[in-house]
């Protein structure tokens, strides 16, 4: 109790004094605070870690399947309130209501769970997602193909592709391509950023087939290469998606049984307590 005492007239002593030595400086321990985080920003290596970590937001989809345009900060935001409601309702629940001795020790692997819980809905919602844009890339590739062929530029056929296109994901991202190329970007950089936006390989197949064959013009074997690449995928997708459906199915059949078989023995110990009541 001493200790803790101290400790705390510690604190307000410094933070009386330090509030002395703001107020002699003309300045306020929030406009130190901006300016060292000014400087942590300015720095190259926390500006490396966000852009790096921005683009990895980018390509697995968290702007678009979690928080529209999510940012890094707003990404360790909510990985630390999940990871503090996972720990806090846990210590309440082992240490509060049930007092148990692990409390603490369960607390603390919640928190830990809660913190990699984001991490891994994106990856789910991504596989997902890029499972879902199959027959979309396979769409958008034969629009540029049949407009290749019909005397279309390739921009304006990647312009029109867009109308093909019914994943939120990829409608955006086309879209978002489609304004640029009207805004004068040149084709090349509207690929990439178009490439930044997924870790499909899909689209970064389709984005380099785009990128090295344009100046030629022949993208007509590239794409119908890419079209069967797709359509094999898409195979695999659909065989995954069946094996899945199988399983699911073989549980609730198995559930469904065990639930007979309960409500059956329930009735035969029910009958049998009859009898035995009645002898």
């Amino acid at each position: 109790m001493v200790f803790v005492l101290t400790f705390i007239l510690f604190i307000l002593v410094f933070s009386l004094v330090q509030g002395l030595v703001y107020l002699a400086c003309g300045t306020t321990p929030v406009r130190e605070a901006e300016k060292q985080l000014g400087r942590i920003k300015q720095s190259s290596a926390w500006r490396k870690f966000a852009a790096e970590k921005q683009i990895a937001l980018r390509k697995m989809g968290a702007g678009v399947l979690l928080k529209d345009q999510m940012t890094v900060s707003q990404w360790y935001l909510y990985k630390a309130v999940l990871s503090a409601a996972f720990g806090m309702i846990t210590y309440f629940i082992t240490g509060g209501v049930l007092n148990l001795a692990i409390g603490k020790l369960l607390s603390g692997g919640a928190a830990v769970l809660g913190w990699f819980i984001l991490d891994v809905m994106l990856r789910l919602k991504n596989k997902s997602s890029n499972d879902e844009m199959m027959p979309d890339i396979m769409e958008m590739s034969r629009s540029v193909l049949y407009g290749k062929r019909g005397g279309q530029y390739i921009g304006d056929a990647l312009k029109d592709a867009v109308v093909v296109v019914e994943n939120r994901r990829l409608k955006s991202a086309l879209m978002k391509l489609r304004n640029d190329l009207d805004a004068g970007k040149s084709l090349d950089i509207c690929l990439d950023e178009l490439e930044l936006g997924f870790d499909n390989g899909e689209i970064s197949s389709f984005c380099t087939v785009i990128k090295s064959l344009q100046s030629t013009g022949q993208v007509d074997e590239a794409l119908k290469t890419l079209e069967s690449s797709i359509e094999r995928e898409q195979v695999s997708v659909n065989k995954r998606r069946c094996m899945i459906l199988e399983q699911k199915t073989m549980m609730y059949v198995i559930f469904i049984a065990m639930d007979i078989l309960a409500m059956i023995l329930y009735c035969i110990i029910m009958k049998l307590l009859e009898l035995q009541i009645g002898f």
